[in-house]
């Protein structure tokens, strides 16, 4: 059975499924950089938002699994330079983007900014942390009535929920 959902040049691309699980963990225990750090449940057992595929080669021999996630970049340019009103806006408006991001199956923020002092802010009060020069923000799945939000309609707030 060939399940394939993308092709490119020689390789086919599949989604990961249970059947993978022990060709997984025998790559994962001979290789130094993922041995003890993963398991195969990291590929198997994904949040909404995210996927796992495996490319295999016309043999049918898996070349390389990989993950995506679903991530919002987010640019930034501020209109009141003289108020504290930006710190406020900021501060409140990521929470706001992340539940509405979560709700929508994003799981991080990625914030590129050259800026140093709206790069300490966003470390220390806005829960990004750095890597390779750009902050990132995790986004876990909502814990709460999924029913309630389609895609990109609104978030409701804690106020507005179903009683």
């Amino acid at each position: 059975m060939n399940n394939e959902m993308f092709r490119f040049d020689d390789y086919f691309v599949r989604p990961v499924e249970e059947r993978d699980r022990a060709f997984i963990e025998a790559q994962i225990a001979k290789d130094p950089y993922h041995a003890g750090k993963m398991d195969a449940s990291y590929f198997i057992n994904t949040f909404p938002g995210e996927d796992a595929w495996v490319i295999e080669n016309r043999q049918g021999q898996v070349v390389l699994y990989f993950r995506t996630k679903v991530a919002a970049r987010l640019a930034m340019l501020f209109g009141n330079q003289e108020s504290n009103e930006n710190r406020d806006a900021l501060t409140k408006g990521v929470e706001w983007l992340t539940q509405s991001l979560a709700y929508n199956r994003f799981r991080e923020i990625i914030f590129d900014t050259e800026g140093p002092a709206l790069k300490a802010m966003a470390k220390r009060r806005l829960g990004f942390v750095e890597e390779s020069s750009l902050l990132v923000r995790a986004i876990p799945p909502p814990e709460v009535d999924k029913t309630m939000v389609g895609l990109w309609n609104h978030v409701p707030h804690a106020s507005e929920k179903r009683g």
